[in-house]
């Protein structure tokens, strides 16, 4: 199945939209320098990047989902 070019760039940006909310918790929670607290002894910036890799994971899942509903055959059909 072709999909047309809007379609193609839609698809586009949710994939980078994923990457970037995964690699902002990569940089949050391991690499960023700054210090918000602790929680249980563990520092909240880590438990906001695993937040962010998780929501990341998440747009993932959605950009898939929304790939494999493109597929199906009904898409855009309404039963009267």
């Amino acid at each position: 199945m072709k999909l047309p070019l809007a379609t193609i760039i839609n698809l586009a940006f949710r994939i980078i939209a994923a990457f970037a909310y995964i690699f902002l918790g990569v940089y949050i929670g391991f690499f960023a320098e700054y210090f918000l607290g602790s929680w249980f002894g563990v520092p909240i910036t880590l438990y906001l990047g695993i937040l962010f890799i998780l929501y990341g994971l998440f747009r993932c899942w959605r950009a898939y989902a929304y790939y494999q509903e493109l597929n199906e055959d009904e898409y855009g059909q309404y039963d009267a």
